[in-house]
């Protein structure tokens, strides 16, 4: 391969950079590509992001969605990537273009539809002499991970995580991605993008979150869905396409980050070469559109919710505005993660059902965005009015924009903001995002680095001012009342011939992609000493890690006692987040308390464990263990955060049965369990609105006499930090032995059942699949994994392959055979199709056909025993998680990092391993299937080829015993 010198300057920054940003530096290529790379040999992988600045809001008005079609075209191949013979199919793909062309200009429906058949057969031609998956396959190849992209109105962004040692091939391929993109099997795709659409219509905060935006950007193509408008992608260009990637896609517009382990002068050079070929093309120019002029209070109202919420919008900032900061920080005098703010008291106090308050700053304009849930009345069974909420919180606003708010609140919700940001510093794709704002919206690096610095130089005259201005009587008042989304929009089904791509082919490049140098493979392995573990009283546990990059410290007291013990301890650990400390303070009080020490809490209950998690600074470790003590101790509460609970918990109740996505998590809950799922066992109507305050904080007290798993992540040193938690944390003496964790027996299934929830309010079918297996056995890790990735590996497994990418049945689409966590626990066969109702018959048999008579493919086996090797070597907790994986890992029989154990095994694997895992384990096996779908497309005799059926009504997915509703 032919390789260019090119030239390497650095940009010089215009502030110093901050401490924590060391190991970072950023240059651009000569054709104008700007390249950040942070260094962090503290991390096992390595993540890498190319981003566009062009997103939704670059589409033409008429061709709308070409940003998001472009993302998901990007990952189908060049001239080279995926090209068998391009000299064969280059005339085919451009008379598909043209084809494209001659669709959208004609408007009879007949005309259409032949020149559809016409690009149906065209591509179907051009896939039997190409490999649409092959990037993808290339990627698996080299163990990259997650690999994905994802469009927003200002960017587009591409990026997964590899090794370190694969950076070489990584720069490689993703390079060349972006050189002379071909953008075949558009036809299957454009139906994986309806899909999507479509799905959306089954969300009510799609269409909520549709009306928010079309009312505060009103005028601007911030106002559009980023998916693009109904009536455009029925009558899509792939002209229109090319267009937008050349005039959009150049590299003064793009960026490349890489982020993890790696050092920058070993691949500045490799970076020129590769990114480097990237032609340099001139800027477009960009529209520029006038802001939204709000002036006094307009109301607006759209009935598309399952339940009534008000939401305010005031007038805000674009990114990088010098207001941007002190205006975050007013916002969050309403509303923080503290709960210290004017809306969370309202919600604390049982005066409103919820709150949040965001300011969404865009790239050229922006808005402040404050929402509100009334307050659900048990009694009247009743939400409270909209106008009535309004009044509430306007009252809080008033009290922010007033300046009526102490200094030290002020001060302490920016420590607060400060620690949530050393927090999100800790992770590779955040630092990788946050350098992505920065390129996008031409933010200094300094400047977006520098975000603890700029948020503790405001001062709290800065945020009255910027209070005052944009927090006053010019807002949206948006209501949403309970109503139906339309349906209008739905893009139907077309009878397409699959795309079959040959089997065991690969191209020119992908030959010579293999044999690529890489850099040196380094075996490190997880240390298991990392956690030091120590007994606090007879049964309680310490595990303790070491934090080498901050000073935040997070402790999480896991108790053995959880909801299968005490049935109604998940509505006690909400009511605790409410609570104060009896005869000291009450419960906003509390939380002030907890944010002048930079501390936050948080109390929460499942099957198996009451979890308190608490993080703060060290310094203040000591105290913020009192303060909580105290308050499990001693919990202070009232009836009206009682009846706010109640009213809540009923509120929900009221809709769950109109709610789509509640209906198929109990659906699949059912599945797994049938009369043990926990929407069958949760408490019936009755005894919630029985509820009292003794016997929930009794709850809590019960069950924090269980032994608990004490899990810390700081600085100090351990024998310092024992010595602190062992004195100062809610613990007792010869604490009751835990059973946790709690494993539901599972469903079983004599023959293959389908149990059909119809729902003609459903536009979109949800389809679920479970099979109980074996008990698990570490030995048949390798097998199980290798099963997986060739099933349901990403693009490149059977499932998604055969369901997505061939027929375009669906856009979501899954399976893997899981464990509890347990040894000598079953293991389980899981998978999940979200499709069209239309299409769900259809679906369904490519499934079931998977699993009755699964396609062997061995060609793909060497990629999977690269990928499973590279992922077990460089799959590694980050310190905040390390001591809570490693228990998992014990949980499972290890006794150290399980590569040690599997690589030998993954280095001897053969497909015949593969296969018979599946015939041993999946073939010839019962299964049980759950579909809630429209009965106008989805018949019951359709369905008994599948197995017995079984019509289930919503009433049986839950407690219906002495129902309110």
């Amino acid at each position: 391969m032919k390789h260019l010198k090119f030239t390497i300057f650095l940009c010089a920054f215009i502030i110093s950079m901050p401490s924590y940003s060391q190991g970072l530096s950023a240059f651009k290529l000569k054709n104008g590509l700007s390249v950040y790379i942070w260094e962090d040999n503290t991390k096992s992988d390595v993540y890498g992001l190319v981003g566009v600045r062009a997103g939704s809001i670059n589409d033409p008005e008429q061709y709308t969605g070409l940003a998001h079609y472009l993302e998901h075209l990007l990952f189908k191949g060049t001239d080279k990537i995926g090209a068998l013979n391009w000299g064969e199919e280059e005339p085919i793909y451009k008379k598909i273009v043209q084809k494209y062309d001659e669709m959208a200009e004609t408007n009879d429906p007949v005309k259409k539809d032949a020149i559809n058949k016409e690009i149906n057969d065209l591509t179907v031609q051009a896939g039997k002499i190409s490999v649409s998956s092959e990037f993808s396959n290339l990627i698996e190849s080299i163990g990259g991970k997650e690999l994905n992209a994802g469009t927003s109105y200002d960017l587009t962004m591409y990026y997964n995580s590899f090794p370190a040692f694969q950076l070489n091939k990584w720069l490689e391929v993703s390079s060349q991605r972006f050189i002379h993109p071909v953008f075949r099997t558009f036809q299957t795709e454009l139906e994986t993008v309806y899909e999507e659409y479509n799905r959306s219509k089954d969300n009510p905060i799609t269409a909520i979150n549709k009306f928010i935006l079309e009312k505060s950007f009103e005028g601007h193509p911030y106002s559009r869905p980023v998916i693009g408008l109904g009536e455009h992608l029925k009558n899509p260009r792939i002209s229109k396409l090319i267009d937008f990637y050349n005039n959009w896609y150049t590299p003064e517009n793009m960026v490349l980050i890489i982020v993890g382990n790696v050092n920058a002068k070993q691949i500045s050079t490799r970076i020129a070469a590769t990114f480097g070929q990237l032609e340099k093309k001139t800027m477009p120019e960009r529209k520029a559109y006038p802001n939204l002029n709000i002036s006094g209070r307009k109301q607006y109202i759209a009935k598309v919710g399952h339940n009534p919420s008000v939401h305010l919008v005031y007038p805000g900032v674009k990114s990088g505005d010098p207001d941007e900061i002190p205006l975050e920080i007013a916002m969050a005098l309403l509303q923080n993660s503290g709960l210290t703010g004017t809306l969370d008291k309202l919600t604390i106090d049982g005066d409103i059902g919820g709150c949040s308050a965001s300011l969404a700053s865009l790239r050229e304009q922006g808005r402040c965005i404050i929402t509100a849930i009334p307050l659900y009345d048990e009694n009247q069974k009743l939400f409270e009015s909209n106008k009535g909420t309004e009044k509430k919180i306007i009252k809080a606003i008033q009290k922010v924009a007033n300046g009526d708010i102490e200094d030290w609140v002020i001060n302490a919700v920016k420590a607060n903001m400060c620690r949530d940001f050393d927090l999100r510093m800790e992770n590779n794709s955040t630092k990788a995002n946050i350098l992505l704002n920065a390129f996008i919206n031409e933010q200094d690096l300094g400047d977006a680095l520098g975000y603890k610095e700029k948020i503790m130089a405001v001062t709290i005259d800065d945020i009255k001012k910027v209070a005052k201005k944009y927090l006053s009587d010019n807002y949206l008042a948006l209501y949403i009342e309970k109503g139906k989304p339309s349906k209008e929009g739905k893009i139907e089904k077309p009878k397409y011939k699959p795309v079959e791509a040959p089997v065991g082919q690969s191209s020119l490049y992908a030959s010579q992609f293999k044999h690529l140098p890489i850099g040196q493979v380094e075996e490190k392995f997880m240390n298991f000493d990392d956690v030091k573990i120590k007994k606090i009283n007879e049964r309680s546990k310490l595990y303790y890690t070491k934090n080498t990059e901050n000073n935040v410290f997070s402790l999480q007291i896991r108790y053995g006692a959880g909801t299968e013990v005490f049935p109604k301890l998940g509505y006690a650990a909400s009511l605790m987040n409410n609570a104060g400390i009896m005869g000291l303070y009450d419960a906003q009080e509390l939380k002030k308390e907890f944010s002048k020490l930079n501390a936050t809490c948080d109390v929460q209950a499942n099957d198996s464990y009451l979890n308190i998690t608490l993080r703060g600074y060290d310094n203040t470790l000591v105290q913020a263990c009192q303060l909580l003590s105290r308050q499990i101790l001693m919990p202070k509460l009232d009836n009206k955060q009682l009846s706010q609970l109640k009213g809540s918990a009923l509120g929900g109740r009221s809709i769950q049965k109109q709610n789509n996505q509640i209906l198929t998590a109990a659906l699949n809950e059912y599945l797994k369990y049938q009369n043990k799922s926990d929407y069958i066992q949760d408490l019936t109507d009755k005894e919630i609105y029985e509820l009292q305050i003794a016997e929930l904080t009794g709850d809590i007290n019960r069950a924090s006499n269980y032994e608990a798993e004490i899990y810390y992540v700081g600085n100090m040193d351990f024998d310092q930090v024992y010595d602190i938690l062992s004195k100062n944390l809610p613990l007792v003496t010869n604490e009751k032995e835990s059973k946790s964790p709690i494993v539901k027996d599972f469903a079983t299934y004599a023959e293959n059942t389908v149990y059909f929830l119809p729902n003609t309010d459903a536009e979109q079918s949800q389809i679920m699949f479970f099979m109980p297996g074996e008990n698990y056995d570490k030995k048949d890790d390798v097998l199980r994994d290798a099963f997986n990735q060739y099933f349901s590996g990403g693009f490149n497994g059977l499932v998604l392959n055969e369901i997505r990418e061939k027929r375009s049945m669906a856009y979501t689409a899954g399976a893997y055979i899981g464990s509890t966590g347990l040894k000598d626990k079953p293991t389980y066969f899981s998978g999940s199709i979200g499709t069209q109702n239309d299409k769900a018959i259809d679906a369904l048999s490519v499934f079931m056909g998977l699993l009755n008579d699964m396609p062997k493919n061995p060609e793909r086996l060497e990629n999977i025993k690269s990928y499973l090797r590279q992922e077990a070597l460089t799959t590694h907790p980050d310190f905040r998680y390390k001591a809570r994986v490693y228990e998992s890992y014990k949980k499972l029989g290890y006794t150290e990092d399980p590569a040690k154990e599997n690589l030998s095994k993954i280095d001897a694997l053969t497909f015949d391993d593969i296969y018979n895992f599946y015939l041993k384990n999946i073939k010839g096996h019962s299964i049980g299937i759950a579909i809630m779908g429209n009965p106008k497309n989805i018949k019951t005799d359709d369905l008994k080829k599948f197995g017995k059926v079984i019509r289930l009504s919503e009433n049986k997915l839950f407690n219906d015993k002495d129902a309110l509703f």
